[in-house]
């Protein structure tokens, strides 16, 4: 529970980035989010990926373990999707090698 407290405020801190109308998901530039997430939570990009509706997937994550997943539109509009605990990369199995 303890570590859920840091991560609502996190949430509640890109909110206020960009106080959106309600319903509507938090987003800003992007470069003022990643500003953002490195300044407040030491996060960097660790993963992106270009989604089937033409929009970026950035994964960013600190060394503690925190992250954030961001939907980037072409216009490079950052839009929170989601952020919690425990990132940890997965190193994919190797070609040929049964486990």
């Amino acid at each position: 529970m303890a570590a859920l407290v840091p991560r609502l405020a996190h949430s509640a801190a890109l909110i206020l980035l960009a106080l959106p109308a309600q319903g509507q998901t938090p987003c800003t530039g992007l470069p003022d989010a990643l500003a953002a997430l490195a300044a407040r939570y030491a996060e960097a990009p660790r993963v992106s990926g270009l989604m089937a509706d033409g929009k970026l997937m950035i994964i960013t994550a600190s060394e503690a373990g925190g992250f954030t997943v961001l939907i980037v539109t072409p216009e490079g509009l950052a839009c929170m999707a989601a952020s919690g605990e425990g990132f940890a990369l997965v190193e994919a199995p190797k070609p040929g090698v049964d486990g």
